[in-house]
């Protein structure tokens, strides 16, 4: 039933009905309660009920208000029927009546109408006139008979009134139901359409769509920005305006036959196609497009991507596939090839044609366990490598192989196993290098790195004895030279004097020399304790032990950031002492010594420095200043040894570091060294 229909059903309904929204607001009224109660239709839908019906003011025992209001809030409350008493409601009259209000006796029924949700959404007020009976009743007896009568008028009226409600409920409800099921649907196509909106208008890639005849409808932003038309100028205009002049015609045939055969060659597809920009310029593209119908009309949509940095990457990729096969398939100190996932050969370079002596049509298809020795594959070695790689991504080994013609050479092998994006094994790559020349060169490498170390032994042990039995016979000298100069210097001549005072100056040098052959020896003997130590501490040492040097003199010591490190703190002091003793030393002549301690980062590691203002050195002899015994002064002009420095680079050494020094004479010099566990953030 239509709702045109329910609606001129219940309003010529024989029964006073008046429908009421939950907030008491009328929605809808039959014409025979607006002839009951004088009102018209257009005047009371959409107010209030009590603004409609007050109490007659003029009646100061009127309860009609109070107690309807109070029966529709019991329907409200308990979503059930409420029946009233008889009630005195008297009605105004129309000013075309006199106005005023008119006496009447009503019997209410309020029943609710409950929605999907179980709630009330409609409550119908029905009302019987029961003015006339009241007033026969209040006549007498008399009037017993038109009582009766009326009574069964009204419980026909009233039967009446049941009937008519229940298809007015039956109607109330399908349209209820049409209602929400519109609404619903209403929701899910704005719901669909926001979201398409919310995507196209912030997507990357251009959105198009177009009518049958092939006319732009809509472009996104995204389509905006690629193309360089604006949506304004390009909506309804055909789609070859986005495409270059020479497959307008392609293009235009094939839009024909689709709609006539419904073939379709792009449709439903994924392609790449060529574009065209407003400026003229033409890009690669990569297009989706979807057609649908409505209403018998054909529209289409496309997806469309710039793909020119993606063609430009795989023109690179291309290219660098290219040269990367060339340079295997040319590289020739090197056996590169593939396998299969079964071991066997599928591919070969000239190295391995070189390393193994096979040509690619002599190997390919073999397995590669031929290139391994008879105990290697009797011991199943070569299927041990591939369950390796497999389980590890890769393997490396070292061992004999054997090429084409028997022979055999050491070889480094490192088999990669090749895996697609699912994590399917394709296969592997073997790398393979001759390293036969390598392994002997290392071998003999050893072989002197030991007779080296055996033979620097050797020589520490001659130093040591050698200086340690040279002290006995020096101490003897320089003491019988003193004991003739102070018991016997009167009956010696001036020259045997001086003389006497040689031999002790020379013997008393050669103990020295001895004391730092000996403290060099003890170097390569003792053992390294590492452990983090304070350069700076260290430095502080040195300056208060080195107090006398400075005695007399004006010297400016400045100590500047050394980070810590881990060395063994007693050579290292042995570092630091000989460089700040040979800053002081060569710059006694200067009128203000000036000394600067620091470090600097060079590399990512720490390299510290001791610099004076003295009298530097010709960087032409630098390789001479770690040498034992070599001197690039004169000792009569400095005193010394020539130990000291190499004391310096031994200690730097042991420690797997390096020390060097830059100078200038009469300008200075500057010593640094860095070593292992030497860092700028120690």
């Amino acid at each position: 039933m239509k709702a045109s229909d329910f609606q001129a059903l219940f309003e010529s309904a024989p029964g006073l009905y008046l429908v009421l929204t939950p907030a008491l607001t009328i929605v809808a009224v039959s014409d025979a309660y607006l002839k009951a109660t004088m009102t018209k239709r257009e005047e009371i839908l959409g107010r209030g009920l009590f603004e409609v019906f007050p109490d007659n003011p003029d009646d100061p025992a009127a309860t009609g208000v109070r107690n309807l209001r109070a029966s529709l809030d019991r329907v409200l409350t308990h979503r059930a029927p409420d029946t009233m008493a008889v009630q005195k409601y008297d009605i105004r009259r129309p000013e075309s009546e006199g106005g005023g209000f008119e006496e009447r006796y009503w019997s209410p029924v309020n029943s609710p109408v409950l929605g999907a949700d179980g709630k009330v959404a409609y409550i119908i007020h029905r009302v019987e006139d029961v003015t006339a009976f009241v007033h026969l009743k209040q006549s007498g007896s008399e009037q017993y008979r038109i009582t009766e009568e009326l009574r069964s008028r009204a419980a026909e009226m009233e039967a009446e009134v049941f009937r008519r409600a229940q298809q007015i409920q039956e109607v109330n409800n399908q349209l209820r139901t049409e209602l929400e099921a519109r609404k619903l649907a209403e929701e899910a196509l704005r719901d669909s359409e926001e979201r398409f909106r919310a995507v196209a208008e912030t997507a990357t890639d251009a959105i198009v769509a177009a009518d049958k005849s092939g006319h732009i409808t809509y472009c996104n932003p995204g389509a905006e920005r690629i193309f360089g038309y604006a949506a304004r100028d390009a909506i309804g205009r055909p789609l070859t305006l986005l495409m270059p002049q020479r497959f307008h015609d392609a293009h235009r045939q094939g839009l024909a036959r689709f709609l006539t055969t419904g073939e379709a060659r792009v449709v439903g597809r994924t392609v790449e196609l060529v574009g065209q920009r407003k400026d003229g310029t033409e890009f690669p593209l990569e297009l989706s497009l979807a057609s649908w119908k409505v209403g018998g009309d054909t529209f289409f949509a496309g997806i469309l991507r710039d793909i020119t940095e993606r063609k430009r990457a795989e023109e690179l990729l291309r290219a660098s596939e290219e040269r990367f096969h060339l340079m295997v398939t040319h590289v020739e100190d090197y056996a590169i090839f593939m396998l299969d996932v079964e071991g066997n050969v599928a591919t070969w370079n000239a190295g391995a044609e070189r390393i193994k002596g096979y040509r690619a049509d002599e190997i390919i298809g073999r397995h590669f366990s031929c290139f391994y020795v008879s105990y290697d594959v009797q011991a199943g070695k070569p299927e041990q490598l591939l369950q390796e790689a497999v389980r590890r991504g890769r393997c490396e080994d070292e061992g004999w192989r054997v090429r084409k013609d028997g022979s055999q050479f050491w070889a480094n092998t490192v088999i990669t196993a090749l895996r697609d994006q699912h994590r399917t094994l394709l296969g592997f790559t073997k790398v393979t290098r001759d390293i036969t020349e390598r392994t002997r060169l290392e071998q003999e490498i050893q072989q002197h790195s030991v007779a080296l170390e055996a033979a620097n032994k050797e020589l520490d042990a001659f130093s040591y004895s050698v200086a340690h039995d040279l002290r006995a016979p020096l101490r003897a000298i320089d003491g019988f030279s003193r004991i003739l100069l102070e018991d016997h210097a009167p009956t010696l001549a001036p020259e045997a004097q001086h003389y006497l005072n040689v031999v002790r100056k020379n013997s008393q040098r050669m103990g020295l020399l001895i004391d730092d052959l000996l403290a060099f020896s003890r170097l390569s003997r003792q053992l390294l304790n590492k452990q983090p130590v304070r350069p700076a501490d260290l430095v502080r040492q040195c300056v208060d032990e080195l107090r006398a040097e400075q005695q007399g003199r004006r010297v400016e010591i400045a100590i500047g950031d050394l980070p810590a490190c881990q060395a063994d703190p007693a050579l290292l002091k042995h570092v630091w002492m000989n460089l700040m003793s040979n800053a002081l030393k060569y710059t006694r002549k200067q009128e203000m010594a000036v000394i600067e301690v620091g470090s600097r980062e060079q590399s990512g590691a720490c390299v510290y420095f001791v610099k004076d203002n003295g009298v530097g050195f010709d960087m032409q002899y630098a390789d001479k200043l770690f040498g034992v015994f070599q001197r690039l002064h004169r000792p009569e002009d400095y005193e010394g040894t020539g130990v000291g420095l190499a004391i310096v680079q031994r200690v730097i050494h042991r420690h797997g570091g390096r020390v060097w020094a830059e100078a200038a004479v009469n300008q200075g010099a500057t010593f640094y060294f860095t070593f292992e566990g030497a860092t700028p953030n120690a």
